[in-house]
């Protein structure tokens, strides 16, 4: 067998060098999509007669084609013994050519957030509290331009963005001032980051790096980031590092590097009782609480408005987008308001934490318990889905690999056809491919799991570290 190995021409390597082929290939593949992006309509007719977002969603789900059939013959397919640095790098460099093909397009084709970042970055670097005035008051009105305010979204309604945000906007538009190109590559940065992250967590569980390819190629990740410079890079960046440093066992730091994710985007901080053990809650939820008010002392001058649209966004009917459960409990009982389902889902989720944090008993599962309370999250969203927020659950299928939650990520790009719809109503066959498989996959993921007497779908490769686990599963 060591013959056969060291022997370039045994079968066994040669299959090795098919795959690497096959992988490199897929990556090529992916490149040229990603850099053609919508001027591919230019070399290929068939898509010219698309709107912007049909065919978007169109090279969409070909890039998830590759990327499932690359996840699959890195994860399934391809010899231990051949994951190796050269694979690692092997993604690593397509996932960061894939990304800087898409960062100096033009985001608004499919989302102007990153222009209301801007916004309310331009609007600190003059002095001005952004929580006290929505971009059409006619306080801001010598801040406008023919670059930036046309751009903005809910001209009429205060910023929704949490206080660690709005520090970072300042940050960015003092570096880049109003340079699009500029403010997303400093999200795309916190995204590379990520990935370095996610690389010291799986060496930390003894799993093999080439399961990066799982964040590094997934579309979803590179469009909603490099394309849109949506906030979640960020968000999902601090959280991943939160999960690293728990598992390094500085546990408080942990905890702190929580809050600042979840000052960036409030979502995470449902995540803090997946990180409290029956020793430290209280300090841990002190220090946490602490950050947070901290991030916003500096914005405290505006009272009552430092909610912002939040209130908006979660008791009006008009912000609701590509919900599930939801809008399947608002079909079956029409009478109650929405914003009393927003309120029900906010509890749900409130109590699902409780029970995680009372269940938490030395610390140990704490990524586990993350992982099922941001599943949690994505089935119990009280207000919108946008198909961004979804990245906040691939970092998780790293170390978890789920095909239902891997789809998900994928099927979710099909939530843009609203805007292409009669009155921009999301078509119900869309709720159906989206979350019919999904619900379908997890029963059954936990109906098998029962039966073999586990509370979670195996982990396969996971060795005991740091008293994260106490057994491997295979």
């Amino acid at each position: 067998m060591d013959m056969e190995r060291r022997d370039p021409k045994s079968p066994a390597n040669f299959r090795v060098r098919a795959l690497f082929v096959a992988i490199f290939v897929l990556g090529l593949l992916s490149a040229a999509i990603y850099w053609l992006n919508f001027k591919i309509d230019a070399l290929v007719p068939f898509f010219s007669s698309f709107s912007v977002i049909q065919h978007y969603v169109i090279i969409f789900l070909v890039l998830s084609v590759l990327y499932f059939v690359g996840v699959w013959l890195v994860l399934k397919i391809l010899p231990a013994e051949a994951k190796s640095r050269r694979l690692t790098g092997l993604i690593l460099f397509f996932a960061l050519t894939f990304r800087i093909g898409l960062i100096a397009s033009d985001p608004v084709v499919l989302s102007t957030d990153m222009y209301r970042f801007m916004w309310d970055g331009r609007v600190q670097q003059n002095g001005i509290n952004p929580y006290l005035y929505p971009p059409g008051a006619a306080e801001l009105k010598g801040l406008r331009d023919d670059k930036i305010f046309p751009n903005i979204n809910r001209k009429d309604y205060p910023t929704l963005y949490p206080a660690g945000a709005q520090i970072l906007f300042r940050v960015f538009y003092s570096l880049v001032g109003d340079s699009v190109t500029g403010f997303k590559a400093t999200i795309m940065f916190f995204d590379i980051l990520t990935l370095l992250v996610l690389a010291a967590l799986l060496r930390s569980w003894r799993l093999s790096l080439a399961r990066l390819i799982i964040y590094a190629w997934n579309p979803l990740v590179i469009f909603e980031i490099s394309y849109s410079g949506h906030l979640d890079g960020i968000t999902v960046c601090l959280m991943t590092a939160a999960l690293y440093l728990y598992t390094a066992r500085k546990k408080m730091v942990a905890i702190f590097m929580l809050a600042l994710s979840a000052a960036v985007k409030l979502y995470p901080a449902l995540l803090l009782a997946a990180f409290l053990n029956q020793g430290s809650r209280l300090k841990g939820v002190v220090i946490f609480l602490s950050t947070v008010i901290l991030l916003y002392l500096p914005f405290i001058a505006a009272g009552t408005h430092l909610s912002g649209f939040l209130p908006v966004y979660l008791n009006n009917p008009y912000e609701s987008f590509n919900l599930g459960l939801k809008y399947l409990l608002m079909g079956l009982m029409p009478g109650i308001a929405y914003r009393v389902w927003s309120w029900l889902f906010i509890f749900a989720l409130a109590v699902a934490g409780l029970v995680i944090a009372l269940k938490q008993k030395e610390g140990r599962h704490a990524v586990r318990y993350a992982y099922m309370l941001t599943g949690l999250l994505m089935i119990l969203m009280p207000a919108s889905l946008h198909p961004w927020y979804v990245i906040l659950m691939i970092p998780f299928l790293v170390i978890y690999p789920n095909p239902a939650w891997l789809m998900f990520s994928c099927t979710v790009s099909l939530s843009y056809l609203k805007y292409t719809s009669p009155q921009g109503i999301m078509p119900t066959w869309v709720l159906l491919v989206e979350y019919l498989p999904l619900f379908v996959m997890l029963s059954a993921e936990l109906i098998l799991s029962r039966l073999r007497g586990r509370d979670m779908p195996a982990v396969t490769d996971v060795k005991p570290i740091n008293g994260e686990m106490k057994e491997i599963r295979q």
